[in-house]
């Protein structure tokens, strides 16, 4: 992410789940108001288009592309809420999103009611993000705004300052920043996570296994956020099982698509790199 302005990747991921809320993924009554809240003014444009064309009702290249997008997120989407979910029920009763963007959860998930929920992220697009809440219901989980520099700031000061308890189980969602880090860098912080990470604690991981086609690496790279890093299943297992994590599920876009969208997503096979690892301590 370039210096001084919001992530650009966060807004994409944010107009993806907001296409897919208008009703055009696969993934049946997928829900997100909050993305379209969330949305710069060149985002809210394409929406309109994107809604303008899907009325029509005639074939389109946009319409295929979007669908495609909408997809995608909505897969993704769908499995980490299932895995937030699960990690509720054994008893987290903290959630902490670890580059949190424009996340909406807080505002969208019943189950986040009694909730501490810690959005971490950088303070700029964090900055973005708390300029549209004024927009939003009250939040169902509890939130705090938690603005970290990632480079000179470690995630233990800083949820230390805002309150995160690491004697009671914890949630962590770490979604669409792995690839971003270094090993090194995914190790350091993924030890933080460790260490305030009571029993019963679980990680919700998403990471990339192999790197992008060429046309889609040049364009993450053109826009500041080049992604570096990839993992196989057994090497996240075992990156996991170095902080006293045990890996209870690790799923992919073949399988989401499978369980949410009965296999009718075309966007499935193309993007199997993506995957989530959910751990437990």
């Amino acid at each position: 992410m370039k210096r001084g302005r919001p992530s650009r990747t966060a807004q994409l991921v944010t107009l993806a789940r907001a296409i897919a809320d208008t009703g055009l993924s696969h993934v049946p009554n997928f829900s997100d108001p909050t993305a379209r809240v969330f949305l710069n003014e060149k985002g809210k444009k394409t929406l309109e288009k994107t809604e303008r064309i899907a009325r029509g009702g005639k074939p389109s290249m946009h319409l295929e592309a979007a669908r495609g997008m909408a997809d995608n997120l909505a897969l993704r989407t769908t499995a980490i809420d299932r895995a937030v979910r699960d990690a509720v029920v054994i008893g987290a009763r903290q959630l902490v999103i670890l580059g949190a963007g424009y996340d909406g959860r807080a505002w969208r998930m019943s189950e986040l009611a009694g909730v501490k929920v810690f959005e971490v992220d950088h303070p700029t697009t964090q900055a973005d993000k708390r300029s549209h809440v004024p927009e939003l219901p009250r939040p169902i989980g509890a939130v705090s705004f938690v603005p970290i520099d990632f480079e000179h700031e470690s995630i233990d000061k800083v949820l230390d300052r805002a309150g995160h308890d690491p004697s009671v189980p914890t949630c962590w969602i770490w979604e669409g920043v792995v690839m971003y880090l270094t090993h090194d860098a995914m190790h350091a912080t993924l030890t933080g996570i460790a260490g305030r990470s009571a029993s019963g604690s679980t990680l919700i991981v998403n990471y990339h296994t192999v790197r992008h086609r060429f046309i889609e690496h040049l364009i993450l790279r053109l826009i500041g956020e080049p992604q570096i890093s990839y993992w196989t299943l057994e090497e996240m297992a075992a990156e996991l099982g170095s902080v006293g994590m045990r890996v209870v599920d690790d799923s992919g876009m073949v399988d989401w698509n499978n369980r949410f969208a009965q296999g009718k997503s075309k966007v499935a096979a193309r993007s199997a790199y993506m995957r989530i690892a959910v751990a437990r301590m």
